[in-house]
């Protein structure tokens, strides 16, 4: 029950070696990804052009991605709105859509908001501790919700 409301506290120190020796692996390869993410956002065409098998691409960084998510959905539980208000909000901030900015600025905004909302879910004066998913949407909702309708509005203007 406490892992499908998203927790720190359950995980062990023999777990927490096994994970950062696994991240140690994992988290410099996503970032040799960079290039190949920024060519893939001009688009199939110019990757393509410029040298880039889109296919393997394509193939590495969903395969990378996945695993990541998929080490920290199993020591954490599902904390939802980190993996997807963080790049976003990362996004607005830097004003830039380079991922030599935002992959460190994603990662370290990511890990501090994530310890921000399991502080405030720890405070003193609730009974027991609130889930970290609910403190969670409380930030991501409304950056989610900034998002969906920015969209909109650009795409009506």
């Amino acid at each position: 029950m406490i892992w499908g409301l998203g927790s720190f506290s359950k995980v062990s120190g023999g777990q927490v070696y096994t994970f950062v020796c696994i991240m140690i692996v994992l988290v410099p390869l996503s970032f040799l990804l960079i290039k190949t993410l920024n060519l893939m956002l001009l688009g199939d065409g110019y990757a393509r052009n410029l040298g880039l098998n889109i296919r393997r691409a394509r193939l590495y960084v969903i395969t990378c991605s996945c695993v990541i998510t998929a080490m920290v959905t199993a020591y954490c539980g599902p904390i939802v709105f980190l993996g997807l208000a963080v790049p976003h909000l990362c996004r607005a901030i830097f004003v830039s859509s380079d991922h030599r900015v935002l992959m460190p600025a994603v990662t370290l905004t990511g890990a501090s908001l994530a310890l921000l909302c399991n502080l405030i879910a720890r405070m003193p004066g609730f009974e027991g501790a609130l889930p970290i998913n609910s403190v969670t949407a409380l930030i991501g909702a409304p950056v989610i919700i900034s998002v969906l309708f920015g969209k909109r509005k650009s795409e009506l203007s």
